[in-house]
C-alpha cells in the first residue's frame, strides 16, 4: 500500500486558490476534515536556481463541475477538466533529473485521490503497481521510464493520468518535449490518446 512521505504537506496551493486552500494531511479522512480559515497570501520570494532546496511543481486536476469560490487557473483538457499546479514543501535535489524524479514519484506515492475542499484529484493513486525507473533530462527533451500497470477507469481518467504525468514532467524540467514510457511503450499509446500539449502548459505557466 502506498504511503506518502513528509513531502505530502503542501506549502502552497493550487494556482488560483490562494485564498481558500489547506495543507494536505496523511489521514485517509483528510478530504472530509475541516479546512483552515482563509489567510492573506504574500508574494513568494524569488527562487534561487543555485539553491538545492526547491519546491516541486506537480499537476493535479480540478474536475469539470467542481465549484471554486475564487475560481481556478490552469489548462483546460480532456473532459472539460482543469490541470492545476501545486507546489510542495522544498525538497533537496542536486540536478534536473532528481527534481523530475521527485515530482513524478510524489504523484505515484500519493495515496489520497481527493485533496482539499473544494477538491483537486490525483488519478495516479489507482495505479498502485506503477513504478518509476530511469529519468533522463537532456537540453531539449525529457525521457521517463515507468513499469507496472496503469489503472484507467474510463476515458476521462485516461486524460487526467496523461495530463498529470506529461504536465508535471514538462513543468518541472521547463521542457515541452517529454517522452514517458510504461513497460517500453509510450504512455500516450497505452492510454489510447493523442499526445498532450505540454507547450500550452508551459506558455500558460509563463504568463501567470
Amino acid at each position: 500500500m502506498k504511503n506518502l512521505s513528509t513531502l505530502v504537506a503542501l506549502a502552497a496551493c493550487t494556482t488560483g486558490l490562494l485564498a481558500g486552500c489547506g495543507i494536505i494531511q496523511d489521514s485517509p479522512d483528510a478530504a472530509q476534515a475541516p479546512q483552515p480559515e482563509p489567510t492573506e497570501t504574500e508574494a513568494s520570494p524569488a527562487v534561487d536556481p543555485a539553491d538545492p532546496y526547491q519546491s516541486l511543481s506537480v499537476n493535479m486536476v480540478a474536475q469539470s463541475g467542481t465549484y471554486f469560490p475564487d475560481g481556478v487557473d490552469g489548462v483546460s483538457f480532456g473532459c472539460s477538466d482543469t490541470l492545476v499546479t501545486i507546489d510542495t514543501v522544498p525538497i533537496h535535489a542536486d540536478s534536473p533529473q532528481e527534481h523530475v524524479s521527485a515530482a513524478i514519484q510524489f504523484l505515484l506515492d500519493d495515496s489520497q485521490y481527493y485533496h482539499g475542499s473544494p477538491a483537486v484529484t490525483n488519478s495516479l493513486t489507482l495505479s498502485e503497481t506503477l513504478e518509476l525507473g530511469e529519468v533522463e533530462v537532456n537540453r531539449d527533451s525529457v525521457d521517463i521510464a515507468l513499469s507496472g500497470d496503469v489503472v484507467v477507469q474510463g476515458q476521462c481518467e485516461a486524460y487526467r493520468i496523461q495530463a498529470q504525468l506529461y504536465g508535471t514532467a514538462a513543468l518541472t524540467a521547463g521542457i515541452d518535449d517529454v517522452s514517458i514510457t510504461v513497460n517500453d511503450e509510450e504512455l500516450n499509446g497505452v492510454l489510447g490518446l493523442e499526445p498532450f500539449d505540454t507547450a500550452q502548459l508551459l506558455n500558460d505557466h509563463a504568463d501567470s
